[in-house]
Parts: structure tokens; sequence; C-alpha cells
């Protein structure tokens, strides 16, 4: 009882320190109040979770999304996270407070709880590696303070969701390599699932190669039998596989048709610029975020750690570490180059600096094995270890104080490069926590008997740095994300039943779909690949025509055609000066949703559509151009068959036309493998045209069209999904039963037997 009431009062600590580090994002004193900074958080993120929780409330699942892309298939995208638990959690509150939409508060609330989640976790993990809880105190709060956590992973919320279930799942392994129970089980699984439903697959990948590593690591550790750990991981891998199939199944689907298909090495190598390296101790300096940084005193105990820790799992943590640390440069450094060759999953992602997650996370864990070898009884080498280490830091105080002197002084004469104020104020933090880490080596040096009180003071220093360090760095005056833009009023009034927005990144990303309008592009990281294709080469005019573009927001003073005449429209709407002006045009040309063709071209492949696409004598409304198989049309009797719009939803569209003779109906919008159709009630085969739409073949007369969004990978998924966390509760009911009754017989055989 006495441990579980520390342990209670460390996690109070915890708690107590997230109140302090977040307190600025809830106080009611509005001029004291901030929020996150604008960007992919309010208008990609948000975006999503606002969508998501409107058709919910509608009694609609969000399988697909309408306003973006000329439509996408929402669910299939990972970040959607519709099924991440606490996802539905933050949901199912807020709806049952009757809130009709979905708070922007709501979404920043939930990254931040992660952050204590991060904490609380580590902390958890740490308690069974070190002795002392101040140590694994430190650790914790390293990780979830650290630079990387606490830079950009919360504006980019899946990344920062995803990422907080390592330290479970390492305590999984830990737990059952020890021993094949079922809460060790429970927890492994559970983790990795919950880090993949968060969104982010660069994440779980990194998750999951690091939760592999380590368990390779205690196995090798444990002279566990090859066969006994393969079957093991294998159940677990199934457990994972089957929880997650419900988001896995329609993701690995959505990718092989997304830009993230084939990437190339260049672009798929980007990393830390070599200088960024400083990050370690000057934070802030080469880039805008500093990931690698952990803190003056938790990098001196990691290095601590690894000169006298008498632990052999630091050199996991250092192995771990290093890796993540070479493979963070991208192509700045070798080695990358064989990830991306080698380990599956790694030609798929950009932006490998993100390993630094795995950096920050084993720097954490060898500061807390430091903090707990300079708490404990120091032997001579140790102590002679620490002295070198005392010398270390504070023989680095008169060079940084001596660089401090000479910024300052460039900086206050304006002389050259050197007048960096953030430059000279990371050189002033610097100089002030290697003083204090100085000063307390020293005390734990000459003054053995302080050791019990260094602890608090060490934690108490880590939080300083930290705190102050990176608290400010999401730091932002709250603002409506989508506030009035006079350049949407027009579109906004229009009651034209459909018609969609291009918008030449005019205004902030998402803004069409939040103001309930249509628009042809968005700002998802993952884009289907055809509209990507289509977007970039098509002929514009023909782009508008083909995806029912009525408003134009644009940086251009006039439309022209490449010939130098005029596109019909009319300017509408100016505002402000180059670079930031903004104009809104009215084309001419009436949208049309559906429409029927009687004229198909054929085409050998996406290039050959393309160019048949910009041909002079291609007619939108009246043309296609396919791939393939040539359907059966006939020239028609009159000169428009109008298509009417009898219903439409995200995922189900009912079409009234009436044809003089067969044709070819095309509607205004993505194509997608789970679109399906029916004629006059029977199903036929959708098919792609002008490298974007979906088309199906119409009999002469009077036809009712349906299309359908059926995604049988979602279906498959469900049910999978389903049957393995049914199965997982029931097994998990039967071991907790036979504890019981085994309990139970052990304790009638000590009284009576």
């Amino acid at each position: 009882m006495r441990v579980e009431r520390r342990d209670l009062l460390a996690a109070v600590l915890l708690i107590l320190l997230w109140g302090l580090f977040c307190w600025r994002f809830f106080t009611p004193n509005e001029a004291d109040r901030v929020a996150f900074p604008e960007g992919d958080f309010s208008h990609h993120y948000y975006v999503y979770r606002s969508f998501a929780y409107r058709e919910l409330i509608a009694g609609r699942f969000p399988l697909w999304m309408d306003c973006v892309f000329a439509g996408y298939p929402f669910q299939a995208d990972p970040q959607s996270a519709l099924f991440y638990p606490p996802v539905m959690v933050n949901f199912g509150l807020h709806r049952l407070m009757g809130w009709g939409h979905f708070p922007l508060a709501a979404l920043q609330t939930e990254a931040l709880l992660h952050l204590l989640l991060a904490s609380l976790l580590t902390y958890a993990f740490l308690r069974g590696e070190v002795h002392h809880r101040l140590a694994a105190l430190a650790g914790a709060v390293t990780f979830a303070y650290g630079g990387y956590l606490t830079g950009y992973p919360p504006l980019q919320i899946a990344i920062l969701e995803g990422a907080v279930w390592l330290p479970l799942a390492l305590w999984g392994v830990r737990g059952l390599v020890q021993r094949s129970a079922p809460r060790y089980y429970a927890a492994l699984t559970g983790a990795l699932a919950l880090s993949v439903l968060a969104g982010n697959p660069q994440t779980y990948f990194h998750v999951g190669y690091a939760t592999l590593a380590y368990y390779a690591y205690r196995a090798w550790r444990a002279r566990m039998p090859w066969r006994m750990a393969l079957s093991r991981l294998a159940l677990v891998g199934a457990l994972v596989a089957g929880l997650c199939a419900v988001q896995l199944l329609p993701s690995f689907q959505y990718s092989r048709l997304s830009t993230r298909a084939d990437i190339p090495f260049n672009e798929s190598a980007t990393g830390f610029p070599l200088p960024d390296i400083v990050q370690l101790v000057l934070p802030g300096i080469v880039s805008l975020w500093q990931p690698l940084y952990v803190g003056i005193w938790p990098l001196a105990m990691a290095l601590w750690a690894a000169l006298v820790s008498r632990r052999p799992d630091r050199f996991f943590w250092i192995g771990l570490g290093a890796i993540a640390l070479l493979l963070s440069f991208g192509q700045n450094l070798f080695g990358f180059d064989l990830a991306y060759l080698l380990a599956p999953g790694y030609a798929l992602f950009r932006s490998q600096e993100r390993h630094a997650f795995l950096v920050s996370f084993a720097l954490s864990v060898l500061a807390a094995y430091g903090s707990d070898a300079l708490l404990a009884p120091l032997s001579r080498t140790q102590r002679h270890s620490l002295r070198k280490l005392f010398r270390l830091t504070a023989g680095g105080l008169p060079v940084v104080f001596v660089l401090l002197l000479t910024v300052v002084i460039f900086s206050e004469a304006g002389i050259g490069n050197l007048s960096h104020r953030p430059f000279a104020s990371r050189l002033g933090s610097l100089f002030l926590f290697l003083m204090a880490a100085a000063g307390l080596l020293h005390s734990r040096w000459r003054c053995p008997r302080w050791r019990s009180s260094l602890g608090g003071l060490t934690l108490a220093l880590i939080v300083i740095d930290l705190f102050s360090i990176n608290r400010p760095v999401n730091y932002a005056t709250p603002r409506e994300p989508f506030p009035y833009q006079p350049a949407l009023a027009k579109a906004m009034a229009d009651d034209a039943p459909f018609f969609r927005i291009q918008d030449d990144w005019r205004l902030p990303g998402h803004t069409a779909c939040m103001n309930g309008l249509e628009e042809i592009y968005g700002i998802a990281s993952i884009k289907p690949q055809n509209i990507e294709t289509f977007i970039k080469h098509a002929p514009e005019e023909v782009r508008w025509s083909l995806l029912g573009v009525r408003y134009l927001i644009t940086w251009r003073g006039g439309l022209e055609r490449p010939d130098g005449t005029p596109i019909p429209a009319e300017k509408l709407y100016a505002q402000g000066e180059p670079p930031d002006v903004i104009y809104v045009y009215r084309l001419a040309d009436e949208p049309r949703f559906a429409w029927v063709v009687h004229d198909v071209w054929t085409a050998q492949d996406t290039e050959e559509v393309l160019a048949l696409l910009a041909a002079p004598d291609f007619a939108p409304h009246h043309m296609a151009v396919m791939e393939g198989h040539l359907p059966s049309v006939s020239p028609a009797a009159e000169d428009a068959e109008p298509v009417r719009i009898v219903e439409r939803t995200p995922t189900r569209i009912r079409l009234l036309a009436n044809l003089s003779s067969p044709g070819l109906l095309v509607v205004s919008q993505l194509n997608y493998p789970d679109w399906e159709a029916l004629v006059n009630g029977e199903a036929v085969p959708v098919q792609e045209v002008d490298g974007l739409l979906p088309a199906v073949p119409l009999p002469a007369g009077t036809v009712e069209v349906t299309f359908r969004y059926r995604p049988m990978s979602f279906y498959a998924g469900l049910g999978i999904s389903a049957m393995t966390l049914l199965s997982s509760l029931v097994a998990i009911t039967i071991e907790a039963l036979r504890s019981i009754c085994s309990n139970g017989n052990s304790v009638l055989y000590l009284k009576f037997g």
C-alpha cells in the first residue's frame, strides 16, 4: 500500500505539472489566454473533426467527404481517426452536452491531454526500469515536455496521439517476455492498436519498429526460446491487425491510389540539416522547431548513464537513439538509404526528422537511468566520472559566457549576422542551466549527504528548463480560425443546385468546406492521385467545366486563355494589394453535376487521356475520353438532354435522365473503386472517363440512376475488427474466471486441507 500511495502522489504531481504547463490555454481571463497557432491544426484536422461530427449527428457515418477534392474517401484516410477511442469519447461528450458543432477548443484540449498521458505512461514504464521514483519522474517529464512532443506534434495531432502509446507498448513487452499473462498481451496489443488508430502511419511505424526492437532485445536477454518468442509476437501482431482492420484495409486500398503510392527517394529522404545537431543544447537557432532538445540536465544525465550506469539496458537505448538520430538527417547523412531500400514502409513517408521522436524517448530513458545512478550510493569509479562530468559542465560556462557577451555586443551595435536576439536568448538560458547543472553536480560530488534532497532539485531544474524553452512554442493569440470571408459572400448566397469553387491558395485551407461549400482541392497530406494529376495537367477551362467550377478565388487580375483571348467571367470582388491580393470571378458557364455524352474517344493510357482533353475540338459536356473498352452509345437526336438531381448525400446520389438514344452518363465527382451504380434498379459497372470522373452507359428513354458508396474494404475490416474484439473479450473473461476459480481452490485447500 505504501508503494501505491507514493506512485499515486507521483501521478498527482504529474497532473499538477501538466496544469502548470497548460494553464494559459484554459484560463478564463481572456487577456492571459493563448491558443495553438493557425495552420494544419485548425485548417485541416479541425475541419476533419468538424465534418465527422456533423455527419454523425446527422445520422450518417462519415465514409465520404464531398466538400474537398471533388469528393474524397474520408474514412479511408487514416487521419480521419474515426475509430480512435479518445476521438469517440470527445464526440460523445460534446453530443451529450448538446453541442450542434464541434468546437476548436475540444480538439485543443484533446491534444493537451495527450501530453499528460505521455507523462503518466512514461512514468509507469520507467518505474520498472529504475529504483528511485524521482528518477522515473525525471524521465517522464523529460519525454512529455521535451522539444519533440511540445513542438509540432500537437499541431499535427495524429503524430502526438500515435506517439504517446510507445511507453505502454514497452511496458507490455517487458512483462510479456517475463510471463505470458493476459494483461501484458492487452497492454502491448492495445498500445499498438491505439497508435495505429490515431491516424499517422509514419508514427505508428516508428512505434512498431521500436517496440519490435525492444521485444527482440528483451527476449534475447531472457534467453527465451525463439519458437516461444515468435509465437507470442505472432499472436500480438494478429490481434493488432485484427483490431485495426477497420482502418487498415481501407487505408491500404487508398494508399495505393494516392500520392503516397510512389514517393521518389529525394522526396522521402528529407530530414534535419546537419547544423540542427546544435538543437541538443541551443534550440530554435537553425530550424523553427526544436524536437531534439530534452533539456541541459537530462542531456547531462543521459551522458552520465552512458558512461557509468550499471544497467546493461542502457546499450539498447544508446543504440536506438543513435540509429534514430542518424535516420533523422535523411539523405544528409548516409544511413537512410539502407532504411529506404530494406525497411518496409520507409519509402512511403517524407519528413525523416520525425525520427526525433525516438531520439527524445531514448534520451529520456537514459536520463532516468542517469538520475537513478546519481541518487544511489556512488562507487569510486562513479565518483571519478562524476568529477569529470562536473568539470566538463563547469568548463563550458566561460565559453558560453564569452559567446553570449560577443553576441550581445554585436547585437547592440547592429554588426553583421550576430545581431540575432533569439541566439542571445538561447545562449543566456544555456548559461543559466549549465551553471545550475554544474552546481548540482558539484553538490553531489562534494556533499554526499545532500543526496536525499538532490532528486527534488534536479526535477525542479528539468521543469524550469523545459517549461521555459518549450512552453511558449505553441502560444498564439486566440482567434476565430474561419472568420467571415467577404470573398466567399457571393458564393454563399448562391442558391444554384450545384457548383464548386477553385481557390488559388488565397484563403486558409478548407475555408470553403467549413462554410458549407464545395471546392476542387484541399490541403490533406495524402491526396487522391487522379485528382492531383488532373489538376496539374488538364487545361484550366476543361477542369472548370468537368468539375463544375462557378467561382474562382485567385491572385490573377484578369482571366485569359494561352492565346491571349479573355475568358468569359464576371469580376465580383477585389481586395488587398500584391502579393496578398484576392480577386473573385464568377465564370459564365453554368456548372453541371451530371450530363450525358454521345461522343466517346478512347485512349491507351492516362497520358493520352490528358492529351485528348487538351485537344482544341474537345467539348467537355458533349464528349468524353476513356481508356480501354468503348461503351455502346449513339448520336443524340437532341442538342441537350438535361439530368436532374433527385437526391444527393455524401454516399448516395440519385439522378433522373431522359435520353433520345443510348449514351454515357458522366458525374462531376472523383471516381473511386467503391462507388456502385444502379440503372433502373440493375447493377452496372462504373467506368472512369476524362481521367477522373465516374460514368455509366444508359439506354434510351427515361432512366433513374443511383450511385452508392459501399466500401467493401471498410465493411470487411469492420467485421474482422468486431470479431477480433469480441474474441479477445471472451478470452480475457475466461482467463479471469479461471484465475478466480484457481485462487478460490487455493483458499479452500489452505483452509480445509
